[in-house]
């Protein structure tokens, strides 16, 4: 072999190994980055005070703990939430993973009842 072939395949050899070559946990880490920005964006509009089925004596919270965004319902009972990428959210702690599907200003749950952002009830007065 002459010494140009060689320094030629030595060059590209070098330069090859020196490129870094991207893995599927680089996708993953890179995924899970735009996920958490997604999700942190997205979070916001969630956190506060809604009403169960629109009653004002029955509220509820969105709000976040170091265990994440967390839901309290009206009965004081707490899970942690979910958010997927359309920006649905899952009760983790709630009937077998409780969905929610996230409409303007309410959440519709899978077991039927609703929470609203205001309250659309009023008290029956006595």
């Amino acid at each position: 072999m002459n010494t140009k072939k060689y320094v030629y395949l030595v060059t590209i050899a070098t330069a090859l190994l020196a490129t870094p070559i991207a893995s599927a946990q680089d996708d993953r880490r890179h995924d899970r980055r735009e996920n958490w920005k997604h999700e942190t964006r997205d979070t916001r509009h969630l956190m506060g005070r809604w009403y169960s089925n629109g009653e004002r004596n029955k509220p509820a919270e969105i709000f976040t703990s170091r265990r994440g965004l967390q839901a309290r319902n009206e009965n004081g009972r707490v899970t942690r939430l979910e958010v997927s990428r359309n920006g649905d959210v899952r009760a983790t702690d709630w009937e077998n993973r409780l969905r929610g599907y996230v409409k303007r200003d309410s959440i519709e749950w899978e077991n039927g009842s609703v929470w609203t952002r205001q309250p659309t009830r009023r008290l029956a007065r006595r």
